[in-house]
């Protein structure tokens, strides 16, 4: 018992840290609930019911069509990067980019697009998709405790997207917030199915442990050596022997 309560100890400690993550205060972070994070618009969507998620990849071609992916004050896009954003959205995607200035590096002047103002937003339709940009202050968790009115047209946004053609998931990228994700096949389970998987293995090294238990300390074991039956006479010559006495044959 004493060797499994160790294990269930860090079994628990790891399952809290990866329930309660909290961006460790990340600007601009989902995971972050201090004043500069946006765990406060995260959670309203999802209590919404909309499909919202943490996006642990880059925004390419790769990505569905019919998500939608919010990009919160995003590290380090390059052209070659907001190109790809821009060629996903031409095939139907939805972004949300919104940073500290606008326009901003999302929106390319060659391509001269004409777009038009909701709230604090301006608008922008790119082939079968659109795109959002404005400031990133907005949406962090202070701002939207004294208003809520750049969340409510980012949800009045979605709703018009999803009644138009069935939004997939709602992305916030945080990739772009240091949050990666291994190519690997366990990466790619949903959450559930990882979760029953480290349960089974915690109750198997559980199961080991309590299988292999010794019931006590263990008892020295004592070979039994077999004795002669005429022992006591070899004893009894070698005793004379010993005295230097000889036996006179009465005794035999």
């Amino acid at each position: 018992m004493k060797k499994i309560v160790p294990v269930v100890i860090v079994v628990l400690a790891i399952m809290v840290a990866f329930w309660f993550d909290t961006g460790g205060g990340v600007a601009y972070s989902v995971r972050s609930t201090n004043e500069r994070g946006a765990s406060l618009l995260f959670d309203t969507l999802a209590h919404m019911g909309y499909g919202v998620n943490v996006g642990r990849r880059p925004l390419n071609m790769s990505a569905a069509a019919n998500d939608v992916y919010v990009l919160i004050q995003a590290r380090a896009v390059c052209s070659c990067m907001a190109t790809e954003m821009r060629d996903w959205v031409r095939e139907g995607g939805r972004l949300i980019f919104l940073c500290g200035s606008h326009p901003n590096t999302i929106i390319s002047r060659d391509e001269n697009l004409s777009g038009r103002q909701a709230g604090d937003f301006w608008l922008y339709r790119l082939g079968r998709g659109e795109i959002i940009t404005g400031r990133a202050i907005p949406v962090t968790n202070y701002e939207l405790m004294n208003d809520f009115s750049a969340g409510e047209a980012i949800q009045a946004t979605i709703s018009r997207w999803n009644s138009e053609r069935e939004i997939g998931n709602i992305f916030f990228a945080e990739y772009y917030h240091g949050v990666f994700m291994a190519q690997t096949g366990a990466s790619q389970m949903p959450l559930v199915m990882r979760l029953m998987i480290l349960q089974a293995i915690v109750f198997a090294a559980i199961g080991v442990l309590h299988l292999g238990k010794r019931f006590g300390n263990p008892l020295p074991y004592y070979e039994e050596v077999e004795r002669e039956e005429n022992e006591y006479v070899h004893a009894l010559a070698r005793l004379y022997m010993a005295t230097g006495k000889k036996g006179d044959g009465k005794d035999a």
